[in-house]
């Protein structure tokens, strides 16, 4: 069990501050499929959303990171997560961490 101590599992998780439905059913008389009350607008690129971090231990957790807008990229990954999360517990456990 103590070899279990090392380890972090960390997850990050996209929630879409909009429907996640991609189908919309609507009953509709044979011929009316385009009458404008018969046609919804989609927009498939946009949209909210929330982006959120977090990890867990042996002995405990990291906080939930909540990422504020914008698009989460490599650098922003390594100034948000891996040095203020990741860094301190590698460093709390030494070089054991896995």
């Amino acid at each position: 069990m103590d070899q279990w101590a090392t380890v972090l599992f960390t997850d990050e998780s996209r929630f879409s501050l909009n429907t996640d439905s991609r189908r919309t059913f609507i009953r509709r008389e044979q011929g009316t499929r385009y009458l404008p009350s018969n046609v919804r607008e989609v927009d498939h690129y946009g949209g909210g959303g929330l982006m959120v971090w977090a990890g867990i231990m042996l002995d405990g957790r990291t906080p939930l990171h909540v990422f504020e807008r914008g698009t989460v990229t490599g650098v922003r990954y390594r100034d948000e997560i891996l040095e203020p999360y990741v860094r301190l517990f590698r460093g709390a456990v030494g070089p054991e961490f896995i």
